[in-house]
């Protein structure tokens, strides 16, 4: 199969008559006739003329993909004649507008009904609501001393008998020796008895523990610290201190700054107590650092 076809260039002519054959430009074989003219500033054009051959498998191949229909195949579908449905479906959609043309009047009718039964049902609930009556004596008690509250004697024999069942159960042989009020905020417990040793423990470690555990208890219940004194531990540690500190005074004294040593335990508390006595009107604070606690002495840093 051949054709000739008037094109500007051999490109395209290859997409004309692929466009024209219905097929691929690998199964066209094309050669120029006569060549095309450029003309003269855009005047004087003249395509040029391609004779156009279709291989033989691609003819193949269009032949088997568009198989003819046989006569009588034909005639069959002249004569077949689809069944109408249009009658059908709409009476059907005149039906269905019938329907909801009936039932939206009922149901518009039911919305009003059950929306004055809601408003009226809210009516009620806000008229049964309580009216809420403030009672405004409670700001009046704010200044008023508790009645209920402890009085200091009440708290110390609390303190008392829970000592008491404490050191029962720790099976040492020690017992509060003297309880009493120390200052405003703080409780001052003195223990005493044969394991008072025992109960101070190498270093003061046991010390330590049972003052952290007493203060955890009464700082909780009663909002106070204390002063524990088990035989005469603290008095000792207290003047130990004291002449420990006797060079940081004077070093303060002289050049108006010092630090201590790394302190354990008690020993930073009662540091830290008999400093700020020294000097109240500079700043007393403990630091930290990898060998331990330590209280520095310096003056107020000026804002």
């Amino acid at each position: 199969m051949s054709i000739r076809i008037e094109a500007k260039d051999l490109e395209a002519a290859y997409i004309k008559a692929a466009s024209q054959l219905g097929c691929s430009t690998i199964n066209l074989e094309i050669t120029p006739i006569k060549p095309s003219r450029k003309g003269f500033f855009g005047f004087f054009q003249k395509d040029g003329l391609f004779e156009v051959v279709v291989k033989k498998e691609a003819e193949k191949k269009a032949k088997k993909s568009k198989p003819e229909r046989s006569e009588r195949e034909i005639k069959e579908l002249k004569h077949h004649t689809p069944k109408p449905l249009k009658a059908e479906t709409s009476n059907k959609s005149e039906d269905k507008s019938e329907l909801k043309s009936q039932s939206e009047p009922k149901l518009q009718s039911k919305l009003k009904i059950e929306n004055r039964a809601e408003v009226r049902s809210a009516k009620e609930q806000i008229a049964k609501k309580p009216v809420l009556n403030i009672d405004h004596s409670i700001f009046d008690s704010f200044h008023k001393i508790d009645e209920n509250k402890p009085s200091q004697d009440d708290i110390l024999l609390e303190i008392r008998a829970g000592l008491d069942k404490l050191l029962i159960a720790s099976s040492f042989d020690i017992e509060v020796s003297e309880l009493s009020i120390y200052d405003a905020d703080t409780i001052y417990i003195k223990l005493d008895g044969a394991d008072a040793a025992l109960m101070i423990g190498k270093e003061g470690y046991r010390y330590k523990a049972i003052s952290y555990l007493l203060f955890n208890w009464i700082n909780a219940r009663y909002n106070k610290g204390i002063r524990l004194e088990i035989a005469e531990f603290l008095k000792n540690q207290e003047s130990s201190m004291a002449t420990y500190l006797s060079g940081v005074i004077e070093r303060v004294e002289l050049i108006g700054k010092a630090q201590t040593k790394p302190l354990d335990g008690v020993l930073v508390k009662i540091a830290l107590e008999q400093l700020r006595d020294r000097f109240p009107d500079k700043y007393v604070g403990i630091k930290n650092s990898d060998e331990g606690k330590f209280i520095v002495i310096n003056d107020f840093h000026k804002k």
